[in-house]
């Protein structure tokens, strides 16, 4: 997912129109979407066990903070621009620029759109071939609102990889080594002053399927990711997609639901649960489905883990600790 920072270098390509306004668009900030977890959910050093699914949410909200940050960054970057550009015309409120040819070489065309509101924006992105002459030539990449009332803020972004994948350039040298599709709609309410947080990623037959590697691999994802952030740090994250687990020879090249539902307190306590289920009678686990549950402290350590059998069989010592030390209760996960 990090492969899309390419996308909005789009700044450079508006070089054209420079008679400056005063316009000041609010627009979404990084820390609007970026998914915080515990210090204790991170690497650690020495031969203490860490939790195999809290690594798992661990490495996604990292792989998600990259990308959907980096496509925050870029817009609100392209947005400042545009505000001190005159646009190419207007409709109400609207202000339209474009299309811009690419002026990095690519055949692509831009044209944005920024409409101004009484508590916030709305944007859109719109990509097209080099020579576009207007939008009825062009694809819908991306959508976009901020709304804000004192410390509060909500909003989000919607992006297509459908026309990612039509616009192949914007994937960067390596877009031969990768097939995209789907939409994915991130939306949250954030406090700044509290700093509690709602984040929603909605997957909409997302796919990603890697290509020339020494093996192939393709997830899919129709599920939403949601994570909560409380005033004192607590917090949860849910996570759901359809993969191939064949990483300890328990699954073949059939997809699986593989789900993740993690809660923290704000000392680091964590708990989380994690299954990897056949769905309708598809999937070629070995021994049908799993469940993993697992308790982490404030140092960021396992104090419990449990496999089902007959995986745990398989895994002899894998299992270990006592469900007591848990210092987050089972029904955190709850509702998730």
């Amino acid at each position: 997912m990090t492969r899309f920072a390419p996308l909005f270098a789009l700044s450079a390509a508006l070089t054209t129109g420079c008679f400056f306004t005063d316009e000041e668009t609010a627009f979404i900030e990084a820390d609007d979407v970026r998914l915080e977890l515990p210090d204790s959910i991170a690497a650690r050093e020495g031969g203490q066990v860490r939790g195999t699914l809290h690594i798992g949410v661990q490495y996604t909200a990292d792989q998600v903070n990259r990308w959907v940050t980096v496509i925050v960054e870029h817009c609100a970057r392209v947005i400042a621009y545009l505000d001190d550009v005159q646009p190419t015309s207007r409709e109400g409120n609207t202000r339209i620029y474009g299309p811009y040819d690419d002026n990095d070489g690519r055949d692509l065309a831009w044209l944005v759109r920024v409409e101004t509101l009484e508590d916030g924006s709305n944007y859109e992105v719109y990509v097209g071939n080099r020579g576009a002459k207007g939008q009825d030539g062009m694809d819908l990449l991306m959508t976009g609102d901020l709304h804000k009332e004192e410390a509060k803020r909500s909003g989000g972004f919607k992006m297509d990889f459908d026309v990612v994948e039509k616009y192949r350039e914007m994937k960067g040298p390596d877009a031969d080594m990768s097939v995209i599709g789907g939409v994915v709609d991130v939306t949250f309410k954030r406090d700044v002053e509290t700093e509690e947080k709602v984040i929603d990623l909605d997957f909409k037959a997302v796919s990603f399927e890697y290509l020339g590697y020494l093996d192939d691999d393709v997830f899919f994802s129709d599920d939403k990711y949601t994570y909560t952030r409380d005033a004192k740090g607590g917090g949860t994250f849910d996570l759901t997609l359809y993969g191939e687990w064949d990483d300890y020879g328990w699954s073949g090249p059939e997809q699986e639901k593989a789900s993740v539902q993690a809660a923290w307190d704000d000392d680091g306590n964590g708990r989380a649960r994690g299954s990897i289920l056949e769905v309708e009678g598809v999937g070629d686990m070995k021994h049908g489905d799993l469940f993993l549950d697992e308790c982490q402290g404030t140092d960021g350590f396992l104090t419990w883990r449990a496999l089902n059998e007959p995986y745990a069989l398989e895994a002899p010592g894998y299992n270990f600790g006592d469900p007591e030390t848990c210092a987050i209760q089972a029904s955190a996960l709850d509702g998730l």
